[in-house]
C-alpha cells in the first residue's frame, strides 16, 4: 500500500523529469528567487540541486527584505541583492549579469 506522501513524492519527481529536468537541461544558466533563510521550498531544492549537478551557472535574484543562507549565497556565481523588477536600476543589474553569465 502507497502512502500519500509516497504517491505526491512520486507524482512530482515525474513531473519534474517531464516538465522542468528538460528545460533545465536546454537552458544556458540557472535563474532563481531566493527563499529566506530557514524556508525550504522542495522546488527550488529540485531546480538548484540539478542545475548544479548539470554545471549550470547560479544566479540568484533577492528581494527587498529576504536574506539568503551563506551556503546558498556561495553556490551562485551571481547574486543580486535587493531586487526590484519595477525598478529600473534593477532590470539593469539583472541584464548585465546575464551578459557576464552568458560567457
Amino acid at each position: 500500500m502507497t502512502s500519500k506522501p509516497d504517491k505526491a513524492w512520486r507524482d512530482y519527481s515525474v513531473r519534474f523529469r517531464r516538465e522542468v529536468l528538460p528545460k533545465i537541461l536546454d537552458s544556458s544558466m540557472f535563474l532563481s528567487i531566493g527563499t529566506n533563510t530557514g524556508d525550504f521550498d522542495v522546488q527550488q531544492a529540485t531546480e538548484l540541486g540539478a542545475a548544479m549537478l548539470l554545471d549550470k551557472p547560479v544566479l540568484l535574484v533577492v528581494p527587498p527584505g529576504r536574506t539568503i543562507s551563506t551556503r546558498l549565497r556561495r553556490v551562485a556565481d551571481v547574486v543580486i541583492d535587493n531586487w526590484d523588477p519595477a525598478d529600473p536600476v534593477a532590470q539593469e543589474r539583472l541584464a548585465d549579469a546575464l551578459k557576464r553569465l552568458k560567457t
